[in-house]
């Protein structure tokens, strides 16, 4: 019966319906996820990061962001799913948006840029927009006949001519997806790990200075910090290729193989850091080891840098396989889903806290 069905119509009912033009109404839906993400990103250029507290405000405009972007995915996809995800998601919105107006200072009270009457406008404004949304794909018939394809577990291909399991194909789908996931978690992690290692030094384990009145590093919980998000990148596409190379070379022994991917690793990881200061701590504002041994015009300095090799090569030979294996098993369709949630909260991050409108222009940092 399927395949007489298929044979009457041409194609498969799903494939027709990813051909089907979105209509009007749908149009509309994937313009209020634009207008959703384009407003977010619009209060973080004009905002800055001391007008956002870490509170119920920050946590619904990052949600506002990640839910928008995988509704433009799901739509793109004519996903089944879509219609409910969008009520659901809907009303997640709504109920972060009561809980702000109700517990929080306004809409955000100093966390935004509007305040008063303007404010209330814009979150009724929003608030219609999304109920409608919610209604139509609630109740209309159309979005079920466009919205008709079943999302599957999908797949993982690895490049043939690989060495082992984890290495995902160089340059898919998969491959930039999951590098995006690295990079940004990362970028996140890794100012985490530089708290934790600032404690070691207050404790006296290693040797450095520190500021408790640092607000970018002690207060600022998602301040995105790129060299450790390149530094995984670097992990992947460099440093795991070349411990595998190695390997081959030295015909599996683990420990001269381990001794010059460690090296290797520290070269990386010094060029890294000091091209980090070189840019952005220039003027010692961020750090500075020049009253330490072993440094390097103050931006880098030897007892940091065998600390990041460890770490790093703790990445390349244990942490990079494992996770690259738990994504290659995962529901396919559920990693991309999580790729897009969290780029879509990712990127507002990014000018929230590194860029910032002004009349005279706009200013890094």
């Amino acid at each position: 019966m399927a395949v007489e069905a298929r044979e009457r119509g041409g194609a498969p009912a799903h494939a027709r319906a990813a051909r089907a033009p979105l209509g009007l109404g749908l149009a509309l839906c994937a313009a209020y996820y634009v207008a959703s993400i384009a407003s977010v990103l619009a209060l973080a250029f004009l905002a800055t990061a001391d007008d956002f507290e870490y509170d119920v405000t920050l946590v619904r405009v990052l949600a506002q962001s990640a839910i928008a972007t995988v509704g433009l995915w799901l739509l793109w996809r004519r996903a089944a799913i879509f219609p409910r995800y969008g009520v659901v998601s809907g009303a997640c919105l709504l109920a972060l948006l009561a809980i702000d107006l109700w517990i929080g200072e306004g809409v955000g009270g100093e966390s935004t840029l509007l305040t008063g009457p303007a404010a209330l406008l814009g979150a009724a404004a929003f608030a219609s927009a999304t109920l409608a949304v919610m209604l139509y794909l609630a109740l209309s018939s159309r979005v079920r006949a466009v919205c008709a394809q079943v999302l599957g577990r999908g797949s993982v291909k690895a490049d043939p001519g690989s060495e082992g399991y984890y290495f995902e194909r160089p340059l898919s789908w998969h491959w930039w997806r999951n590098l995006g996931i690295y990079y940004a978690a990362s970028s996140l992690i890794g100012h985490w790990g530089e708290i934790c290692f600032c404690w070691l030094i207050v404790l006296g384990v290693f040797q450095g200075s520190y500021d408790f009145s640092h607000d970018q590093l002690w207060s600022w919980w998602l301040y995105p910090y790129p060299a450790e998000g390149i530094a995984a990148v670097l992990c992947v596409v460099v440093l795991y290729p070349l411990k595998q190379w190695l390997a081959r070379r030295f015909g599996g022994r683990i420990l001269p193989t381990l001794v010059v991917s460690f090296l290797a690793t520290m070269a990386v990881c010094a060029t890294i850091d000091f091209c980090a200061g070189i840019l952005f701590n220039a003027d010692y504002h961020l750090w500075d080891y020049r009253a330490l041994p072993f440094n390097f015009m103050g931006q880098i300095v030897l007892q940091n840098t065998l600390v990041y090799s460890v770490i790093a090569t703790f990445v390349v030979w244990v942490l990079y396989p494992w996770v690259a294996g738990l994504l290659k098993k995962a529901n396919q369709t559920a990693v991309d889903a999580f790729f897009f949630a969290f780029m879509g909260a990712y990127v507002v991050l990014m000018p929230l806290y590194f860029l910032t409108v002004t009349p005279s222009g706009i200013v890094i940092g």
